[in-house]
C-alpha cells in the first residue's frame, strides 16, 4: 500500500509500504478521511529529523479482522482515535484513565496512507457522521478536553487565545456550556476562521497584530476574565495570567518550538491571584461519544469547520497549503477514493 512520509523541512515522501500480517487484537482500516493537524505541519516543518509518517485525524472502513475481535465486522465504518487508555496499569485501574501510563498508540503507519492497522480498542463507530465529518472528532475531543479542564462557570466571561480549529469549537463548546461572553484572540489575516467564529457566536474578536490585547481586556473586562483558555504558543500564557481576575483558571494546550517554549511568570502575582494553570495535554483522547453527537446534532456544524478537501495523492499539497494559507483555511482534510 501507499504511505505518506514527512521531514523536516517541509520534505514529504509517498512509499510503498508492506502491511504485516494482523495480530489478533488488530483490525486494518481503509482510511477514507483524514485531516491535516497543526502537529502534522509542526511535524513536517521542524520536529522530523528523520522521516516519519504522519495523520491522525482519521475515519475510515474496517478492511480485515484479526482472529479475537468481536463487536465490529468488515465494511463497518469507524473513527480511529488518537491515542487510547491501556485498561490495565495502576492509573487506568484506580480509575484515573486519564493519566494511563501505558497508553495505545499502536497503529502502523500514520493516517496519511491507503490503510491503517490499529488494536480494535483504538476504533469508535463512526455512527451517522460521513468519513469527512468523522475526521473532526479528533479535534473536537481536544476542544472538550480543553473545555473540561476550565471548568467554565455559567454566565462566565471568557478569552479563547488563536483561532484555530481547535480554538474555534473551544468557544462553540464555552456557548453552548453558557458561558454569556467569549472573546477570541489572533491575528488579523486569519480572515476565514474570523469568519466562522462570529457565526459560531463569538461576540469579540482581539485583532492582536492591531490591537494591545492588555488595554483591550482592561477596557472591556476590568474585573478579569473567569478564564482563559490558550491554544496559541507558550509565549501567550504570561498575558493570558495578566488578564484573569481573582481566581481565574488558565488551560493551555500549545506547542512551538526552535526555542520559544520557555516562558517567565511572576510567582508572586500568580500565588496572591490564586490562579491555576492546567495544562491539557489530550493523550489519551477522551470524549468521542460527545464528540460524536455533538456532530450529529450539528452543536458544532462540520461544514463551517471543513474549509478545503484534496485528493490522497496531493498530501504534501494539503499539507503546505493549510501551512502557508491560513487566512483562507479553516479545517484541511484530505480524501481516499470509494
Amino acid at each position: 500500500m501507499k504511505a505518506f512520509f514527512a521531514k523536516a523541512p517541509m520534505q514529504f515522501e509517498m512509499r510503498d509500504v508492506d502491511i504485516e500480517p494482523l495480530l489478533p487484537d488488530e483490525v486494518l482500516v481503509r482510511v477514507r478521511a483524514c485531516g491535516v493537524c497543526g502537529w502534522d505541519i509542526l511535524v513536517a516543518q521542524t520536529v522530523a529529523k528523520e522521516w516519519t509518517p504522519i495523520g491522525h485525524e482519521l475515519a475510515g472502513v474496517i478492511a480485515e479482522l484479526g482472529s479475537q475481535v468481536r463487536g465490529y465486522g468488515v465494511g463497518d465504518p469507524v473513527i480511529v482515535e488518537n491515542s487510547t487508555f491501556c485498561g490495565v496499569c495502576a492509573q487506568c485501574k484506580r480509575g484515573n484513565v486519564m493519566h494511563c501510563s501505558n497508553m495505545d498508540h499502536h497503529r502502523s503507519p500514520g493516517g496519511f496512507a491507503e490503510y491503517i492497522k490499529v488494536r480494535y480498542t483504538s476504533l469508535y463507530p463512526l455512527g451517522g457522521l460521513g468519513y469527512r465529518t468523522g475526521a473532526l472528532a479528533e479535534p473536537l475531543t481536544v476542544a472538550i478536553d480543553m473545555v473540561e479542564a476550565a471548568e467554565i462557570p455559567l454566565a462566565g466571561h471568557i478569552a479563547v487565545f488563536g483561532p484555530g480549529p481547535i480554538g474555534l469549537m473551544i468557544a462553540k463548546l464555552a456557548l453552548t456550556k453558557g458561558a454569556s461572553r467569549v472573546y477570541m484572540t489572533g491575528y488579523a489575516h486569519s480572515r476565514a476562521r474570523w469568519d466562522v467564529a462570529k457565526q459560531l457566536g463569538v461576540q469579540d474578536c482581539v485583532l492582536v497584530d492591531r490591537q494591545n490585547l492588555l488595554s483591550y481586556f482592561r477596557e472591556h473586562e476590568p474585573n478579569g476574565l473567569d478564564r482563559v483558555l490558550v491554544t496559541a504558543p507558550p509565549s501567550t500564557i504570561p498575558d493570558a495570567a495578566k488578564i484573569c481576575r481573582f481566581g481565574a483558571i488558565i488551560a493551555y494546550n500549545g506547542i512551538k518550538f526552535g526555542g520559544d517554549e520557555a516562558i517567565q511568570l511572576n510567582g508572586n502575582e500568580f500565588h496572591f491571584s490564586r490562579l491555576q494553570l492546567r495544562g491539557v495535554h489530550s493523550v489519551p483522547n477522551l470524549g468521542w461519544p460527545q464528540a460524536i453527537e455533538l456532530l450529529e446534532t450539528r452543536t458544532v456544524d462540520p461544514d463551517l469547520f471543513i474549509s478545503h478537501t484534496y485528493p490522497f495523492e496531493q498530501v504534501p499539497d494539503a499539507i503546505r497549503f493549510a501551512a502557508e494559507k491560513r487566512s483562507e483555511t479553516v479545517k484541511v482534510i484530505v480524501e481516499s477514493g470509494p
